[in-house]
């Protein structure tokens, strides 16, 4: 759940389907500094391992307008004790709420005063906090960001206010349609497991979370050992690492308590779930229909064709869906297919909003694709579509550097180690028509089916 809009498309990027240390008493910076020397060009990602064990990557870019550094922490919505549920999104406000010495008021200031951007995000499997700045300002991002992340202040009060605003957005994300049904799918899905649970949690656990069960959590999942630091666009390595370096204090190796260790759950996968049907009526003009398919764990091999068979499926006005369900039928004005990758699980989903009279059609034409796809698989001129698509759209992106720092963040904290951008698009082209055929296959199974909204009790799904 993100502070701002820019890290959602920073995140769906990262998938692919991806100055001198100076102190001000405002905000830590001031106007001269910058990052040092400028970047190699086509020097791709560079790793360090600190002492500490936190690692830091950077993606340099010659000439770049800006920097954003970002903190991932291996720990999300599915790493939660049951009575902790909600925990690492909570936490994830309140690390934007300042440290010791930079009061929240301060912190907003310092930002909006460099014109920068402030954002943090928890999903299931990770919490980020980003900063993006102007070049000039890339080391009081730095300075700023490990002082949010490693010596949050926690302030009781702010624990009050920031309790208050998480069950708003648990309430407006119950009263949102789309999102209901996209939260029941994952319900339908993975069920008790903690993947089908809300990331927000629930009034419950919100309720109750107290200020030392959200510092242990911090103590026991924000170790040095289970964060990468990200920074690209106008940043020079050797220059990040002495800045990252400084947040490695003694407040941060401390060794974390009993009860903090006892809060670092392990991961299980999900249990195989027979499909299932879930229906929400409500008020409205729209249904909110979504399908969903498991897939199991996916091999890391695989992970560039079921972009590119997502694309094929759902992925733009080039797709299956959009052609059957919108192009040709006029069924839906919105209709798409997404991908959710975890560590031990995966699931392919697709969603359409469209009119109670038309919900039935439109569960058989999406189902009718996804089951045409599973026997027959993709066309060579779909596939070839697809894979420009995703290698043109991530070469676009590399223009951005929040999902630069976003993509080699991600690679570096789960998938073996970042690399350069090129290798990333060549996988894309790598790709075969066998290939997406050979993964469309797991597709042949019944899905789960989640309708939220209007539905006649004579409709059937």
């Amino acid at each position: 759940m993100a502070i701002g809009t820019t890290l959602g498309a920073a995140v769906a990027g990262a998938g692919a389907v991806e100055d001198e240390p100076v102190t001000s008493a405002v905000g830590g910076r001031k106007a001269s500094g910058g990052t040092g020397r400028a970047p190699s060009p086509g020097a791709g990602p560079q790793v360090t391992t600190l002492d500490s064990g936190r690692r830091v990557v950077t993606d340099a870019v010659a000439g770049g307008a800006s920097a954003t550094v970002v903190a991932l922490v291996g720990v999300g919505g599915r790493d939660e004790p049951e009575h902790l549920a909600g925990a690492s999104h909570f936490l994830e406000h309140l690390l934007c709420k300042g440290s010791a010495s930079r009061p929240s008021a301060e912190v907003a200031e310092s930002v909006d005063a460099v014109g920068g951007e402030l954002d943090a995000v928890t999903d299931r499997e990770r919490t980020a906090v980003q900063v993006r700045v102007p070049a000039a300002d890339a080391a009081f991002a730095l300075d700023l960001l490990g002082d949010l992340v490693v010596r949050p202040a926690l302030r009781p009060d702010e624990v009050e206010v920031e309790r208050r605003v998480i069950l708003e957005e648990l309430a407006q994300a119950e009263e949102d349609p789309e999102d209901r049904a996209h939260t029941l799918s994952a319900t339908c899905l993975y069920g008790a497991h903690p993947l089908g649970r809300e990331v927000l949690g629930d009034r419950r656990t919100l309720k109750e979370m107290g200020r030392a069960d959200i510092s242990s959590f911090h103590a026991a999942r924000y170790r040095p050992e289970a964060m990468v630091v990200a920074a690209a666009g106008a940043v020079d390595h050797d220059t990040v690492v002495a800045l990252v370096e400084r947040w490695d204090d003694e407040h941060a190796r401390k060794t974390a308590s009993d009860a903090a260790v006892s809060l670092t759950e392990p991961r299980l996968p999900p249990e195989s779930l027979t499909p299932s049907t879930k229906v929400l009526r409500r008020a409205g003009e729209q249904v909110h229909l979504v399908l969903g398919w498991p897939l199991g764990a996916v091999a890391s091999g695989d992970r560039a064709a079921w972009d590119v068979l997502v694309q094929v499926l759902g992925g733009g006005p080039a797709s299956r869906l959009f052609r059957s369900v919108r192009d040709e039928r006029g069924l839906a004005y919105a209709v798409d297919a997404s991908l959710s990758m975890h560590s031990d699980a995966a699931a392919l989903t697709a969603y359409a909003g469209c009119s109670p009279r038309a919900v039935a059609e439109v569960r058989a034409v999406v189902g009718d694709e996804v089951e045409r796809l599973a026997t027959d698989g993709p066309t060579v001129r779909e596939v070839e579509v697809a894979i420009g698509y995703l290698a043109g759209s991530s070469t676009l992106a590399l223009e951005d550097s929040g999902i630069r720092a976003w993509r080699v963040g991600i690679e570096e904290l789960e998938r073996g180690g970042a690399r350069p951008a090129a290798e990333r698009i060549d996988e894309f082209r790598q790709v075969t028509v066998d290939d997406t055929r050979r993964v469309a296959a797991i597709l042949g199974t019944a899905p789960s089916v989640v309708a939220v909204g209007p539905v006649s009790r004579r409709t059937r799904l």
